[in-house]
């Protein structure tokens, strides 16, 4: 079988990026967890057990916890990632991360350092009863053949010798950033808000008639897909994707405790 061809895909003058998000979805990205979560977590991330070792529970410190971990997180799978790549690709493509604190997560460049795409990674921790993490990037400013967003889901998995536990990412996926903008967008529409002047306007609760700025929902990955779309056919295949991958982090905080029942019908 011939191995995919990220480095021509992105030297076209316009990628095909449903090909791109294949290459990275179903190639890079398990071999980069596989690693990640047999070596990297086990060894560099890992703690006393819970009752030994608590994690955070205050609300403000639990926030900057998870923040922390995502970052950790972002860290290490870009580090297999380029491992993956400087193999496969004789270092000809290099993942870099963003330097300034603004969208993307990272920039993947060629040997002359020019981005040929633009990467955001959203981590949502199965321990979490909000599913907080949200993508409320401006459509506007995403460019559908260059942007993908890569989503992972992780939860703390026991070790045995020694015992401890250890993040481990069991659900991930890559999707065209244009994909998750124009679902996103449905919804807001469907419940009567609207964009104007790149404000993000719904329709207020307490006054009817009244547009009031978005409390914070836009985004929010369990709100992506409004429920009146959820499993129906004219979902794109990537929101179909998401789906699935959203019903698979909800289980996990399910079976976890972190919520009794699922909320992703």
């Amino acid at each position: 079988m011939t191995e995919p061809n990220l480095l021509a895909l992105l030297l076209e003058k316009t990628p095909n990026i449903d090909r791109v998000c294949e290459i990275f979805d179903t190639d890079l990205i398990p071999e980069a967890v596989k690693d990640l979560n047999s070596d990297f977590s086990p060894r560099r991330l890992t703690k006393l057990p819970r009752l030994t070792e608590p994690l955070p529970t205050d609300k403000r410190q639990l926030s900057s916890y998870r923040t922390r971990m995502g970052t950790i997180l972002e860290y290490a799978l870009s580090t297999k990632i380029q491992a993956i790549l400087d193999h496969r690709y004789d270092r000809k493509l290099l993942l870099t991360f963003a330097v300034a604190h603004e969208y993307p997560d990272f920039y993947l460049r060629d040997a002359e350092l020019v981005p040929k795409l633009r990467i955001e990674m959203k981590a949502v921790d199965a321990d979490s009863d909000e599913q907080a993490a949200r993508f409320d990037v401006p459509t506007a400013s995403i460019n559908p053949s260059r942007d993908l967003i890569l989503f992972i889901g992780w939860e703390w998995k026991d070790s045995v010798e020694p015992a401890g536990e250890y993040p481990n990412i069991f659900a991930y996926i890559v999707i065209p950033a244009a994909e998750i903008a124009k679902e996103r967008d449905k919804r807001l529409y469907a419940i009567g808000g609207n964009i104007t002047d790149g404000a993000v306007l719904v329709p207020s609760t307490k006054k009817q008639g009244k547009m009031v700025p978005d409390p914070g929902n836009y985004g929010k990955l369990l709100r992506i897909i409004g429920k009146q779309r959820r499993g129906v056919t004219e979902l794109s295949e990537h929101m179909r994707r998401f789906e699935a991958f959203l019903r698979t982090v909800d289980e996990h905080t399910v079976r976890r405790g972190a919520r009794k029942r699922a909320r992703f019908k």
